[in-house]
């Protein structure tokens, strides 16, 4: 492979390395917004009659808004935080494929080996069950 195709290859990827990167950072911050509302969903539910005005919560739909039962939202939240968790685990399953592609390009073993050893996956409640 020519020498100026291979530094093409590699610009390119660190490119969406970057992107992932950022798209990482922007689901994290959404995540950590979705996680402040249902704590403020949660307090709401906790100290309401189920009958009461208060007893509904306006959320935002894309362009509209919409007043719904506030255990109705709650639920809502706690899907599009199961959506946010999984889309963070893809992006950085992406990331580790990318950067340890990235380093075998450039040619460097260090690089290359510590890409390797991201390939652990960090272990989840039901992993750690002894049962």
């Amino acid at each position: 492979m020519d020498i100026v195709e291979n530094q093409a290859r590699i610009e390119a990827l660190a490119e969406d390395i970057l992107t992932d990167k950022q798209l990482s950072v922007d689901y994290d911050r959404r995540r950590q917004e979705t996680r402040e509302a249902l704590r403020k969903l949660r307090h709401q539910t906790q100290n309401v009659r189920p009958n009461s005005r208060l007893a509904t919560t306006t959320i935002n739909m894309g362009d509209f808004f919409l007043e719904v039962p506030a255990a109705r939202a709650q639920i809502i939240v706690e899907a599009a935080q199961k959506e946010l968790d999984g889309a963070i685990d893809d992006v950085r399953q992406r990331l580790k494929k990318k950067v340890e592609l990235l380093a075998r390009l450039e040619g460097d073993e260090r690089k290359e080996s510590i890409a390797r050893s991201m390939k652990l996956k960090a272990v989840n409640e039901r992993d750690a069950r002894w049962s």
